[in-house]
């Protein structure tokens, strides 16, 4: 082989290696990027799935709260039949009561980090089908405790005043008040941030 060919494939070699090292080099710092991505989002995610999931646990007391003060008035008929007649402490005690039974208790739980996942395609570079699957439960399960909630206080408005206490008592909210998913999918997450 003359020189002339050397040179060429060495000069062809070398321009094969800088477009492979070119390339290779572009997907490492697109991988390095996705990855950053996915990982400031899904902090995002669990940050608001964090504070959601605080809401509900405030929510929950409260609706034991409204329980406790229908299960009070309830047992109690004869004080709401005598309100003009009690001493100042039992009239603040009923009128407490009276004002949990009576109150509009709702909730909004955010999604704006689920939908920053849908918008922006990060949920396609997650790369794992199940923690992905984790928090859209982990959303639906927000969805439906505010719609309970909702649905409740709708159905709520409709009783009597003197049949609200006993109507309370025999539907409570509390059992779709569970955030388990919401505490399977921070648990995943937490998982994924420290790979």
């Amino acid at each position: 082989m003359s020189d002339a060919w050397k040179s060429f494939f060495s000069e062809l070699v070398a321009v094969i290696l800088g477009i492979v090292i070119t390339f290779a080099g572009q997907g490492a710092i697109d991988r390095a990027h996705n990855r950053k991505e996915v990982r400031s989002a899904l902090q995002l995610v669990r940050t608001e799935l964090i504070s959601n999931r605080q809401d509900i646990a405030d929510l929950r007391e409260t609706l034991d709260q409204v329980q406790q003060s229908a299960q009070y008035l309830n047992d109690n008929p004869e004080l709401l039949k005598n309100v003009h007649h009690l001493d100042t402490a039992t009239l603040n005690t009923v009128t407490f009561h009276q004002g949990m039974v009576y109150a509009e208790v709702s909730v909004t739980l955010p999604h704006d980090a689920l939908e920053l996942l849908k918008t922006s395609s990060i949920f396609q570079k997650i790369g794992d089908n199940t923690l992905s699957m984790k928090i859209i439960r982990a959303y639906d399960t927000c969805q439906n405790i505010v719609e309970s909630i909702d649905r409740h206080f709708i159905a709520k408005t409709t009783q009597t005043d003197e049949d609200l206490p006993k109507w309370l008592l025999i539907h409570s909210p509390l059992p779709y008040v569970d955030p388990a998913d919401i505490d399977t999918a921070i648990t995943a997450i937490n998982v994924f941030l420290r790979q």
